[in-house]
């Protein structure tokens, strides 16, 4: 049998962890599993549990939450054969999306039955993990908005993101390379994708993969008023990268990214804000995280 740990972020999404333990009863496969389940109660927590977990012998850990959540979880994996699992109860549910867990619980309990498992890349980002996405500039700054309020889901985020566009302003950005210096300008925000995704389905990066040792470094322009309906449809329909005026992809290993004039910058990893930074300097770890999957990658 396997021995697993689920690690429950009750402050994810909207209340739907209260159905967490019933539905291990119904789905789980006890015949496989040997489990216990633990409750996060701040930040930072799940990382506590999940480091425990390994220490105690455990050989799966399911991080029980959202991106968040599974990025907390994952630190204490990274480089070793504990397998990631992910029942998604967040938000956005970015890395979920990406590698099509059902946001059904009980078909996302299906996935972990039958335990098929990849390895992915992960980030290291200013010395922090981060499995799926970072951000600097505008989508930082909303989910730090987002972080502080009570409200789940789709539309308040939403909302976030048009009340604050009409007063951000854009900014000069530089992406330092080894081989090259890139100077963007005008630029609303910068993700750097290992997924292809924020959440919610919207794809920033659709062609980013989790396994080829590279980061999808995403520029976005700040449109003007009269484009920005048409700018939201290309996002909302993940084309937006198509557009050259709108946005440029650079297919990378490492990079440091900084606003051109050394201000301080809003930034997240993985959703959750680390307050403003003056660069962010992002390296890939090639196949360091063991994670189910419904199929190959």
């Amino acid at each position: 049998m396997l021995k697993a740990t689920f690690i429950v972020n009750p402050h994810s999404g909207i209340g739907r962890y209260r159905n967490v333990e019933h539905l291990l009863d119904v789905y789980l496969d006890k015949t496989k599993f040997d489990y216990n389940i633990l409750y996060s109660q701040y930040r930072g927590h799940a990382t506590e549990l999940s480091k425990e977990a390994v220490k105690n012998g455990a050989e799966l850990v399911v991080a029980v939450g959202g991106d968040g959540t599974i990025s907390e979880v994952a630190k204490s994996l990274i480089n070793t054969n504990v397998i990631l699992g992910l029942l998604p109860i967040g938000s956005g549910n970015g890395l979920a999306h990406h590698l099509h867990i059902p946001l059904r619980l009980s078909n996302a309990l299906k996935v972990i039955n039958k335990t098929h498992v990849d390895t992915i890349d992960t980030m290291n980002v200013n010395g922090k993990t981060c499995v799926s996405i970072a951000g600097i500039g505008f989508d930082a700054l909303i989910a730090k908005k987002f972080d502080n309020s009570t409200k789940r889901g789709f539309f308040p985020y939403f909302r976030f993101t048009i009340a604050s566009f009409f007063w951000y302003k854009s900014h000069s950005y530089i992406i330092q390379t080894a081989e090259e210096t890139i100077e963007c300008k005008n630029v609303l925000l910068i993700s750097v994708a290992n997924s292809s995704q924020w959440g919610f389905n919207v794809k920033i990066a659709p062609q980013a993969s989790l396994q080829d040792g590279k980061v999808d470094v995403c520029v976005v322009k700040k449109p003007p008023l009269w484009l920005l309906p048409w700018r939201i449809f290309m996002l909302l329909i993940g084309q937006l990268h198509k557009d050259k005026l709108a946005a440029h992809i650079c297919h990378l290993p490492q990079c440091v990214i900084y606003e051109k004039n050394k201000h301080w910058q809003y930034c997240h990893l993985d959703g959750d804000p680390i307050g403003r930074q003056q660069e962010i300097n992002i390296h890939v770890v090639p196949q360091s995280l063991k994670v189910v999957s419904p199929t190959r990658i």
